[in-house]
């Protein structure tokens, strides 16, 4: 992030790794950005200002061609040459509305123009990210034979890879990969939505390049949705880990190069949505997790005058997720319940009003809030 030195309030807005941040900052991207700041302190006036700035445009994109936003910009600047007659200097001792006064008028429209520029701007990165994806790298592979499959069926098309990993294509999806991987890594583009079981090999990283993001695994399960015509891309883990991370990440030659997972990193039961307009990325749990620890180890969720936080920790580890609580808050609450049959959010619902707490999905965990029992 070095090069962020020489930004100016301008190079900020205009970011699309720094507007994500703003808007809805991971954990591990709000870290990153923390220490960046902590390194280089001088940063702080215009990072503020940026931010204000992005957050003051952080409104739903409307439905408009390119052709009416220049239009648009063409008209507000029209309105705003003219603006101030020379005898403007007298009219702040009037006592008309605010809205009416000149300067707040030529405010109005340079925040136009700025919003509307930005929003031309991010379409055309958006537009040239899928065109980048779309011509399937060709400056890294260049030259080598190139694979596509397109499932024109109703029904799931499953493609099997050269190192072993499966990939069930989604019907009207297309996956696009090299006939052989190369021997650092394993790169495959999709349009659509795919369920893929990758092969294990720790000495080559599997790579999935949908829309805005590339999904990065070692060897596990999981499913992407990266529809064209979609706002949204989603990365949900079934097992093991990924990480995933944006192609505007200014980091992102790094992160592809090195074999550790990096980035947003993503548990069993847990997914990223990033909506595309609003260059946004959300970690949260998926709708239905699943248990994710073998049959044989399975509890039997009966408990009989438990401490609450008992049953929490045997529900976390077997759905493999985070549940977090105040131990001391919690310890002196018994639990006697018989939950097999219930779905995660069905079983937290009844711990929960037993103990007269309630919970929340923050950041792809469970945060318990409770005010405690009285023995």
């Amino acid at each position: 992030m070095n090069h962020y030195k020489k930004y100016g309030i301008e190079d900020f807005v205009w970011d699309s790794f720094f507007r994500q941040w703003v808007l809805t900052p991971t954990r591990e991207m709000d870290l990153s950005w923390k220490n960046w700041l902590a390194e280089n302190p001088e940063m702080s006036d215009k990072i503020n200002q940026a931010k204000a700035v992005v957050i003051s445009l952080n409104v739903e994109e409307p439905e408009i061609s390119n052709r009416e936003i220049s239009e648009i910009v063409s008209d507000t600047i029209s309105r705003a040459r003219p603006a101030i007659p020379e005898s403007a200097g007298s009219e702040i001792f009037y006592t008309s509305p605010f809205y009416k006064k000149i300067w707040f008028k030529i405010a109005a429209s340079l925040t136009l123009i700025v919003f509307f520029g930005l929003l031309a701007k991010s379409r055309l990165q958006r537009s040239e990210l899928a065109e980048r994806s779309d011509d399937f790298k060709t400056s890294v592979l260049e030259g080598l034979p190139v694979t596509e499959k397109t499932n024109n069926t109703k029904s799931p098309l499953l493609v099997t890879l050269e190192d072993g990993s499966k990939v069930t294509l989604a019907p009207e999806s297309k996956l696009r990969y090299t006939k052989k991987f190369s021997e650092a890594k394993r790169e495959v583009y999709l349009t659509g939505e795919a369920f893929f079981d990758i092969s294990k090999d720790a000495n080559r990283p599997f790579f999935v390049y949908a829309n805005e993001l590339v999904t990065k695994v070692l060897g596990t399960s999981f499913t992407i949705k990266a529809y064209q015509t979609s706002k949204e891309v989603t990365v949900e883990v079934r097992t093991g880990r990924v990480s995933v991370f944006t192609q505007a990440d200014p980091d992102l030659k790094a992160k592809v190069s090195n074999h550790e997972l990096e980035g947003v990193v993503l548990s069993p039961n847990q997914k990223i949505i990033y909506a595309r307009d609003q260059v946004r990325m959300v970690k949260t749990l998926v709708e239905k997790p699943e248990i994710v620890i073998s049959k044989a180890k399975i509890p039997e969720f009966v408990f009989e005058d438990v401490p609450v936080t008992e049953a929490f920790d045997s529900i976390g580890k077997a759905y493999g997720i985070d549940i977090l609580y105040d131990d001391e808050l919690l310890k002196g609450c018994p639990l006697t319940a018989i939950l097999e049959n219930q779905t995660l959010h069905e079983k937290l619902t009844i711990i929960c009003k037993a103990i007269e707490a309630n919970y929340e999905i923050l950041d792809g965990q469970i945060v318990i809030h409770g005010k405690g029992c009285k023995n």
